[in-house]
């Protein structure tokens, strides 16, 4: 995709496409469902090669798809979108809107400062979203898809959501949703001294459920992955046992309670795989997007099936505690989507200040060359010190005036103009 250093605030818009646990229902988060490398390798390829997109950058986590792009003609890339998804998910594109969102401008930007800071996340505050951002940003797959706009954007957010962390108090005791889920489990399970657990996964979530159920007192433990190292690192670190994902039902039969955290396309319990057990309740915790439990192994006897939704409905509740805490965070996250959206209008006028500012610290030093001729060389070194320093205190109120300056404005557009025509410079030059 693009990455022209000279697009301006004028020329592009940003805007943000999506969906998550606020408006879609796990069924259709699951069928929203994007592989990463399988985005920045077609549909990357795809919207570049038309010209619809300049730069885009993907944020998926378990709770959320949105798509972040920097376009000239925003409209026609969000219509395209629309269409690209529908086709993708069998949705119609009416049906598609009423579980998907799209925002644009300063909407849009305000919206990743939130994301970024918590206070999207169905638990205000939580700490594991920071993190998932920050990987959207910094993922290798970005490195054709990302450019000066979207870097500057993703940054900026993850320096609001650590301010709203460090300053204010609306992440304390702010529960992630691994977290919650163990909670869930305690009260469903109770005392898990004598309980055998078995993780389905080894990545960021499998392993934070894995650390947290150890933390509980769980019994025994067994971390499953496809990469048997990867598996054995986790156990390692927690004193538990490392096995085979692939030997998922022999593992199941010992196991109290199996939790799913791996990111696969396909069920990886399904009903015909668990030998029911009346007399020992057997329990199913899903973290998984999409889902790696069939949703049928709740029907069988004895067996109960949790999953995101109930953990979303769990901490529902919580947020009243810290409350109080989010027009604090709401207020830093205003002014720093302010502060990026000045940077962002004020792209165009940058390239005005400087070839103004080259220009006339330029002629200040040929003029002092001039009235110094025939002077020694460390009196036409003062010189051109003084003339630097005068034409910089001339250029004082040129520079604030330009500096601010807002190119979408017609009051804004005017000052650039009247500078390139005062000053003699090229608009364009950068």
């Amino acid at each position: 995709m693009g990455r022209d250093a000279g697009l301006s605030a004028q020329q592009v818009e940003i805007f943000v496409v999506g969906s998550s646990q606020a408006v879609a229902s796990a069924d259709v988060r699951e069928r929203l469902h994007v592989d990463l490398d399988e985005f920045y390798a077609q549909f990357g390829a795809l919207l570049s090669e038309r010209g619809v997109v300049e730069e885009a950058v993907a944020l998926a986590t378990c709770g959320r798809l949105e798509l972040y792009c920097v376009a000239r003609d925003a409209d026609r890339a969000m219509r395209l979108l629309t269409r690209l998804f529908a086709r993708r998910t069998g949705l119609d594109q009416d049906e598609l809107r009423q579980h998907s969102y799209a925002l644009r401008g300063p909407t849009a930007v305000r919206h990743l400062f939130r994301v970024a800071s918590g206070l999207e996340s169905v638990v205000h505050g939580e700490a594991q979203i920071l993190g998932q951002v920050r990987e959207a940003a910094h993922d290798p797959l970005t490195e054709r898809s990302k450019g000066p706009i979207l870097h500057r954007l993703f940054e900026h957010a993850l320096q609001t959501g650590k301010k709203v962390r460090t300053d204010t108090e609306v992440g304390r005791g702010a529960a992630s949703l691994a977290s919650a889920a163990v909670d869930i489990v305690r009260q469903e399970m109770g005392k898990l001294g004598t309980r055998s657990v078995l993780i389905l996964g080894a990545g960021d979530t499998g392993r934070l459920i894995a650390t947290l159920l150890k933390k509980a007192g769980v019994g025994r433990m067994v971390v499953a992955n496809r990469t048997r190292s990867v598996a054995e690192e986790v156990a390692g670190e927690l004193g538990a046992e490392a096995a085979d994902l692939s030997d998922v039902v022999s593992l199941m039969e010992d196991a109290d309670l199996v939790v799913g955290a791996v990111t696969l396309g396909e069920w990886l319990v399904r009903a015909d795989m668990v030998r029911a057990h009346r007399e020992r309740p057997r329990y199913f915790l899903d973290l998984a997007h999409p889902r790696n439990i069939d949703p049928a192994v709740g029907a069988l006897p004895g067996a109960r099936l949790l999953d995101l939704e109930h953990v979303f409905g769990r901490v529902e509740t919580a947020r009243d505690a810290r409350a109080a805490q989010v027009p604090l965070a709401e207020a830093i996250v205003k002014s720093q989507a302010e502060a990026f959206m000045r940077w962002f209008r004020a792209r165009p006028a940058v390239g005005v200040l400087r070839a103004v500012r080259r220009q006339v610290l330029q002629r200040a030093e040929e003029e002092a060359d001039r009235y110094a001729r025939g002077r020694s060389e460390r009196e036409r070194e003062e010189m051109r010190r003084f003339a630097r320093s005068l034409a910089r205190s001339l250029l004082h109120s040129p520079t604030v005036a330009l500096r601010d300056a807002d190119p979408s404005g017609d009051e804004g557009r005017a000052l650039l103009d009247s500078a390139t025509a005062l000053f003699g410079v090229d608009r364009e030059r950068r």
